[in-house]
């Protein structure tokens, strides 16, 4: 680890960003959960306004892997990265007007909403599919924003994950999904606050000025968008983007909850499409890290390090004291604020889907129990992804894996029923996952296609197997 100095300053406004969290945090909480119930605790009470739909989605899913990540993304390659999000413009679109009135208003959860139309043990398997994946995909963004965490604190990367953790654990609990949002929606401007403020800090360091830099960059080629003698990589991007856009935010609990728990069907589907021009910008901003850092290092020799860990290093050496501790709290804000969301989401599938616990239990004692649970679950996927690398694919790439079995599930039960004589049963659920994650396995180590396409390898077997169970059912009169 190398020597650098964390100042009283530093520490103070950490502080100030926990203090500040927690207070917040109960502030909302008070206000709206004085007799907490099923939909104060998990939807607001139906209580969103359009920002706050609308932040909490971009703070849910721009985490440390945005924050660390992306940067490194752009240093060693281009900007072609925004290809998913051109994608994710389509997709929103889509999930405004095609899913959100198949779910506003009409269950806890939306694996609740798919469950009237099959049998609980359905409902069942499919939160717990999306559990599953969950985990994964939020514990290797729990393990990224530790990276810092730890190198700051000269912490082991273990205990920074603790820490994070526990942390995120207690605030949680204070106020339900109305805490997380408004918490989310603090930390979403910390954090992007931090990356502008990353702009300034690595000129500064630097012997030539911001533009000079992005000039440097642009010469290089470091932030070309699309490569007109190649359009193949645009193609996959966008077209690979959409789906996998459609299926992470519109089917998604973490995300959908966001938008059930909205005043109105219309805030919602505002807010979600919206979201899609306010994700282009933060990964604009970060991307901008990235070419900063690259341009800058071509005059000195760079550090030993990987590139996942290159904006960490820079931050604890060469940001002065007080903006110091405030990109440290830019990425616990980020973590926290993908963490927080997830635990709340989790608990709800948990709570409503998995165990199908009665209304008339104790809804505070449930959920401080299923939140435990699933915090630690989530620590120990974090643990383990601590021996990985390329943290930004890894943690696009898992979700890619089941996303496309999730969105047919989800089609042919609330959309395309009659069509596909659908029912939400056990076999159904895992013989589409089963075939699903298959196909995406095949693709990925026989075609080896792009990983982008894994979602429609998913989705395409999946409606495949679900329409010939469908048949098979309807000739033998078992549905």
């Amino acid at each position: 680890m190398q020597n650098y100095q964390i100042s009283t300053l530093d520490y103070l406004t950490i502080f100030i960003y926990i203090c500040g969290i927690f207070l917040l945090a109960y502030k909302s909480g008070k206000k709206t959960n004085q007799v907490p119930d099923e939909d104060s605790q998990y939807l607001a009470s139906k209580s969103l306004t359009i920002p706050e739909s609308l932040f909490s989605i971009i703070a849910t899913e721009v985490s440390a892997l945005t924050f660390l990540g992306i940067p490194a993304i752009s240093y060693a390659s281009d900007y072609s990265f925004l290809h998913i999000y051109f994608g994710g413009i389509i997709a929103r679109t889509f999930i405004a007007f095609a899913i959100i009135p198949k779910i506003y208003g009409k269950g806890l959860t939306i694996y609740s909403v798919m469950g009237k139309y099959g049998t609980k043990s359905g409902q069942r398997w499919t939160a717990i599919f999306y559990s599953i994946n969950k985990l994964l995909a939020v514990g290797v963004r729990l393990f990224s924003g530790s990276i810092l965490i730890a190198a700051f604190f000269n912490l082991n990367i273990y205990l920074a994950i603790s820490i994070i953790c526990a942390i995120t654990f207690f605030y949680t609990l204070i106020g339900g999904l109305k805490a997380v949002v408004r918490t989310d929606m603090t930390q979403m401007a910390l954090f992007v606050g931090g990356g502008i403020c990353a702009h300034y800090i690595i000129s500064s360091q630097s012997s030539f000025s911001w533009t000079q830099l992005i000039t440097s960059a642009v010469d290089a080629g470091k932030i070309n968008i699309i490569d007109f003698n190649n359009l193949k990589p645009f193609f996959i991007g966008i077209v690979g983007g959409t789906l996998f856009d459609m299926a992470t935010h519109g089917v998604d609990q973490d995300f959908a909850q966001r938008l059930t728990a909205n005043k109105s069907q219309k805030g919602a589907q505002k807010a979600i499409m919206i979201s899609s021009i306010f994700s282009i910008i933060v990964a604009l901003i970060f991307l901008g890290v990235g070419s900063l850092l690259w341009s800058h290092y071509q005059t000195i020799t760079p550090p030993s390090v990987s590139n996942d860990q290159l904006f960490s290093y820079f931050i604890t050496q060469f940001f002065p004291a007080g903006l110091k501790g405030l990109m440290v709290a830019g990425v616990l804000a980020a973590t926290m604020s993908t963490l927080d969301s997830s635990i709340n989401a989790m608990s709800a599938t948990l709570y409503k889907d998995i165990l199908n616990k009665n209304k008339k239990l104790n809804i505070e004692s449930s959920y401080k129990k299923d939140t435990l649970i699933i915090t630690l679950l989530l620590m120990l996927v974090a643990f383990i992804s601590s021996k990985s690398s390329g943290l930004v694919l890894l943690g696009l790439k898992i979700p890619s894996w089941t996303a496309g079995s999730l969105l047919a599930l989800f089609f042919t039960t609330l959309s395309f029923r009659k069509f596909f004589n659908a029912k939400l049963d056990s076999l159904s659920v895992i013989g589409a996952y089963a075939i699903g994650i298959f196909s995406v396995w095949i693709n990925s180590y026989f075609i080896n296609g792009p990983w982008q396409f894994n979602v429609y390898y998913g989705f395409i077997s999946s409606l495949v197997f679900l329409y010939i169970k469908g048949q098979i059912y309807s000739r033998l009169n078992l549905l």
